[in-house]
């Protein structure tokens, strides 16, 4: 039984923007809270200490291994808590075949990945409780038998920071309309593909517009004489997003919602462009809809006629531009503010703290009226480095075994060469 207050680990088992998300800014947002909280990743060597001395752990996509199943075993000797964080179908093999990634026709790739959503599924299946991003993957929890809760992404303060100085230097159009897409991998090409009919008639009645592409996505190469209007911009690290996003006049979130792979993902696209004041066109999945109230804060588009009516009206319309994307930065403020969500983290984890060990239990601390300095935010800059290459190789040796850490091996050096031998997709 915990008889002090409870004390908290966030601890990720993958790395970039999903981390950052689910993980810097959670720890964060519960130092916001004034709760005792420490942020790891699973290849910590101080780890083992770190899950003694914590009463609740939350795991962020890390696959059931060997040191999963000794935390498993900790948490359950002294009666504490695992709660395991998602925030994508990443647990769900039936929904692999709704992947279309380009290096899945790589069969040790595919049956890594696999491998990995069986054992996620694994780690899920041990936790006390479940924490997503959006009803949607709720949902498909829930159908598992276990109990979820909500916990929407937010921005952090460093965030807010990187976006408020980019909008101060945003440059002037001189007449030009940039629509903008940013995508973080090939997966999103089909999304994509969903905008490009009506970016087409778009960029064909209206010379002034151009077409923003960052990131990996691929447009094809059958867009004519348009081609010279379509700027690409390779992936950028995620403090100099923002630069680039503030250029955007209109922001481009398209997803296949008849795919559940789209209505999984958050509505962070959404948040990043509304901090710039940049109005965003979205598919209607779950989350965008949760976010956007169309025609108020952004605009949402089913289908491509109400894709490219949209697209019309924000390109003819300055105003309208300006009005939008102004609404949407007071809906980010008041809606995924990190102190919002450091009161609804301390709220949930009340509730599981009921329920796993009755009302007996310390409350957890909470002052919604502290300012974050550098002693309570994260030090994403120095995080973001780790784990090196070489310590992710030799946890997986450690906990996996070496035909896996062979695998992940094959699937860098295979990525590496893929731009000279492309992958043969079937």
């Amino acid at each position: 039984m915990i008889s002090h207050q409870p004390s908290l680990l966030v601890l990720s088992g993958v790395q970039g923007d999903p981390r950052r998300y689910r993980a810097f800014n959670l720890c964060e947002q519960a130092r916001i809270a004034n709760l005792d909280c420490q942020l790891s990743h699973v290849t910590d060597p101080a780890i083992r200490e770190k899950i003694i001395a914590a009463d609740i752990v939350i795991i962020h996509r890390a696959a059931y291994d060997r040191l999963i199943a000794w935390i498993i075993d900790e948490l359950r000797r002294k009666d504490g808590i695992l709660i395991f964080d998602v925030d994508d179908l990443v647990f769900d093999l039936e929904a692999i075949k709704f992947i279309q990634s380009p290096d899945f026709a790589d069969p040790v790739r595919y049956s890594l990945y696999q491998e990995n959503v069986q054992l996620t599924h694994k780690t899920l299946e041990f936790s006390n409780f479940v924490t997503t991003t959006g009803e949607f993957l709720v949902q498909r929890v829930q159908q598992l038998g276990k109990q979820a809760f909500v916990h929407r992404n937010a921005f952090s303060f460093e965030m807010l920071t990187c976006s408020e100085q980019a909008y101060l230097k945003q440059r002037t159009s001189h007449g030009q309309v940039v629509i903008g897409y940013a995508s973080g991998t090939p997966t999103h090409d089909q999304d994509f593909a969903l905008v490009k009919p009506a970016l087409r008639s778009i960029l064909n009645r209206h010379p002034e517009a151009e077409l923003v592409l960052v990131g990996a996505v691929d447009p094809g190469g059958d867009w004519g004489d348009l081609e010279s209007r379509i700027n690409r911009i390779r992936r950028l690290p995620w403090r100099k997003l923002p630069e680039i996003q503030a250029q955007f006049d209109i922001n481009l979130a398209p997803l296949q919602i008849d795919n559940p792979f789209g209505q999984s993902k958050s509505e962070i696209k959404y948040v990043e462009a509304a901090l710039l004041r940049i109005p965003t066109v979205a598919s209607p999945s779950e989350a965008f809809s949760y976010a956007i109230r169309s025609g108020d804060n952004g605009f949402l588009a089913k289908d491509n006629q109400e894709w490219e009516e949209v697209l019309e009206r924000l390109i003819s319309q300055p105003g309208l531009r300006r009005s939008i994307g102004e609404q949407a930065y007071e809906d980010a403020q008041q809606r995924y503010h990190p102190r919002l969500r450091a009161r609804e983290l301390v709220m949930m984890l009340e509730e599981m703290l009921n329920q796993k060990l009755g009302p007996a239990h310390e409350p957890m601390g909470v002052d919604s009226d502290i300012f974050v300095t550098g002693s309570t935010a994260c030090d994403s800059a120095i995080l973001d480095r780790d784990p090196t290459l070489l310590q992710r190789g030799l946890y997986t040796l450690r906990y996996r075994n070496l035909l896996t850490l062979l695998k992940y091996i094959w699937i860098y050096f295979r990525r590496m060469v893929a731009p000279i031998f492309p992958y043969q997709v079937p």
